[in-house]
């Protein structure tokens, strides 16, 4: 018999119930389902798991007839068989028909609602261990009442770091689930349970001791402390995924669900073996304004399913700095991705892609390049997907590029960046007189702070970098000069400075300009590339030209990367030009 033969209706929002026999009907697992409409909250519980490797299966009975399985389910079914009555469920791999994409794109659409109406959602965290059995006796004992000994805590703690690394923590579907619970989750792991809200308060008590000891406390002040809260805790790291979640799920719950750009961010690091999810994982999540500009359909364009989040994003006036801080397909030097997707437009970032955020390394401390315009609305995709039209200056030419070597064998190239910023002075001197209004920005910022964009070498990265490092620059310099090689010394002076160059330099580029600009950028940057400020980014974009015009006859452009200029990265160029109109900004077509 066909499990699927009836059809389910998405107007009344019609899903399966999985019907799982109990311990007594056999040894086998054994399960049917029944149709029911969300409209008439029925009664049920939402499997939360991951599938694991698809290659490894499990026969089970569903409906009468054998039917495989991933492993990782047949297990999750087997702890969850209950003595002598049936369990109803939701499980996603046998409710819905995988190989019907019509009821596929319906059923997803309506995934956020299947886990909001779950009574309640269960966790499934995999088979369990010696050392699982052990951290959830130690929650379950905290639980209680129990006494945390300086032994617990640290136990525990380590506990928790190994505990995020299970898959079910790394999966992004996974996080949609947890987070629309709207009872406390229960959460599994072989033959132990808790609860979701158990093992977050748990983690907050040991981590509040163990980062005390590590002295990342910070005291919190009455105004920051979360009004209904049991406890209260000074400020700490988010030392793990548990934190994520546990905010994503506290703000979604109070908001009624959160912007694009920012479950985009909060998920960067989570995997999807679909691409699409990393947009469609994300529906339920969505407030409810962006999520009705979503139609979910698995058979249309990676391309065109992250384009239409992006487009998104630019109406709702966050497109420039969210593409600033992203690795985009025109920076993408993945030949692997190049080849699966060359179909996408130079300015869509490449989710999923584990390098997605390394843009950000050259985003300035402060206001940025867009100065005044930092919080400009701009930005328009046309109907196409394709295209994109955003204001702003022209800056210069890239007439040189210095490729920068891996690891520290870029400090050993200090000399010849030396000698390229000699050069563009010369350059800036020979065209003083082309936008002589430009000529004090390009000595404005000294090499040493251009090459780290300007940041101390911390964790924060936001906070300017110290006058001493000029210093340390000096010295790092000195010993490549005497000795041949700035690389580390058994003594290093310039420690500090040095790991700075370290986040900013390897792999990357330095370039100098046709009128004398300098700065760091992507790799993928190169020599005829034009640097524009997009209003609303906090870093110039570099922009190539095609051979194509658009209707004004003007060049259309792809992306190349993005880059630290030095000079203009406070603003100075729309503040002090374009704000006193000494140019017009100008709308760059890019595709």
């Amino acid at each position: 018999m066909n499990p699927y033969k009836q059809p389910l209706d998405a107007s009344r929002k019609e899903i399966r119930r999985l019907v799982l026999q109990p311990l007594s009907a056999g040894p086998e697992i054994q399960c049917s389902t029944e149709t029911v409409s969300l409209l008439d909250e029925p009664d049920y519980e939402a499997l939360s798991y991951v599938w694991g490797d698809a290659s490894t299966r499990k026969n089970i009975i569903f409906d009468g007839n054998e039917f495989s399985v991933t492993s990782n389910l047949a297990v999750a079914l087997r702890h969850l068989r209950p003595p002598d009555k049936p369990r109803r469920l939701w499980v996603d791999a046998l409710c819905i028909n995988q190989r019907n994409l019509k009821e596929r794109n319906e059923q997803v659409a309506m995934m956020g609602d299947v886990y909001i109406g779950a009574k309640p959602v269960v966790i499934w965290l995999g088979e369990g261990s010696e050392e699982t059995d052990e951290g959830f006796d130690l929650i379950s004992m905290m639980a209680k009442g129990g006494e945390v000994t300086e032994t617990v805590s640290r136990d525990l703690f380590s506990f928790y770091i190994e505990l995020v690394k299970i898959e079910w923590f790394t999966r992004l579907w996974t996080v949609q689930e947890l987070v629309l619970a709207s009872q406390d989750p229960l959460v599994g792991c072989g033959l132990k349970w808790t609860t979701w809200g158990t093992m977050v308060k748990a983690w907050r008590k040991v981590a509040q001791i163990e980062f005390g000891k590590m002295g990342m406390l910070l005291p919190k002040t009455v105004s920051e402390n979360h009004q209904g809260d049991e406890e209260t805790y000074d400020l700490r790291p988010n030392g793990i995924r548990i934190d994520l979640l546990q905010n994503m799920r506290k703000a979604i719950r109070e908001n009624g669900g959160d912007e694009v750009r920012d479950l985009l961010l909060n998920t960067v690091s989570a995997n999807a073996t679909e691409a699409k999810d990393r947009i469609y994982g994300l529906l339920g999540m969505m407030l409810k304004e962006d999520r009705d500009c979503f139609v979910v359909d698995y058979g249309k364009p990676l391309a065109a399913v992250y384009t239409e989040a992006i487009a998104l994003i630019f109406r709702k006036g966050q497109g420039p700095l969210t593409l600033s801080g992203m690795r985009l397909a025109g920076s993408s030097q993945d030949a692997s991705f190049i080849t699966l997707y060359p179909s996408f437009p130079s300015w869509a970032p490449t989710f999923g892609n584990k390098q997605l955020l390394t843009s950000l390394l050259f985003h300035p401390p402060g206001i940025g390049a867009s100065g005044a315009g930092s919080n400009a609305i701009n930005g328009e995709v046309d109907p196409d997907l394709k295209t994109l039209r955003i204001r702003g200056l022209h800056i210069d030419k890239i007439v040189e590029n210095l490729c920068l070597g891996k690891g520290e064998s870029c400090l050993d190239q200090l000399s010849q960046i030396e000698e390229m910023v000699d050069k563009a002075h010369q350059l800036a001197e020979s065209n003083a007189n082309n936008r002589p209004y430009l000529n004090k920005f390009k000595t404005k910022e000294p090499i040493w702070r251009a090459l780290i964009a300007n940041k101390r070498y911390t964790g924060a990265s936001r906070e300017a970098a110290p006058e001493s490092y000029a210093e340390l620059y000096k010295t790092l310099l000195a010993n490549q000069n005497t000795n041949g090689s700035s690389k580390k010394e058994d003594c290093d002076p310039a420690r500090d400075y040095r790991l700075a160059l370290m986040n900013h330099l390897p792999s990357h580029s330095f370039f100098i300009t046709a009128t004398g600009f300098y700065g760091i950028g992507q790799s993928s940057i190169e020599v005829e590339d034009q640097l524009a400020i997009w209003f609303g980014s906090p870093v110039p974009f570099a922009l190539r030209p095609t051979a194509e015009k658009d209707e004004r006859d003007k060049p259309i452009y792809t992306v190349s990367g993005v880059a630290y200029l030095a000079g203009i990265m406070d603003g100075e160029m729309v503040d002090e030009v374009y704000c006193e109109d000494l140019e017009d900004d100008v709308v760059f077509t890019v595709r």
